[in-house]
């Protein structure tokens, strides 16, 4: 059910290229006159402005990723540390 929609989806928005290639409006003409213009420097500016806000973001979410990841990795060996050390006791005590 659920592939059948994302395929849908997929077509969809693969036809119509404008739909999904929005963006800031502002951005956008000022990026056309310049290039009209045949001046460039502003426009690569704002790629790397664009590229900037991109990519901290998926850094941000890895290194929080990350984050739990190692700290669940933690919290499951000192889980087993713990068991191991009640199944010790409960053996004494037998």
């Amino acid at each position: 059910m659920h592939y059948k929609f994302l395929l849908i989806f997929v077509i969809i928005f693969s036809f119509n290229f404008e739909l999904i290639s929005q963006g800031c409006s502002m951005c956008k003409s000022i990026v056309q006159s310049e290039i009209s213009a045949g001046n460039e420097g502003i426009s690569s500016g704002i790629n790397f402005g664009i590229i900037y806000l991109f990519t901290s973001t998926y850094l941000l979410l890895t290194a929080g990723g990350l984050l739990w990841y190692f700290r669940s990795k933690k919290d499951q060996k000192n889980l087993e540390i713990r068991n191991k050390i009640s199944e010790r006791v409960a053996s004494i005590h037998n």
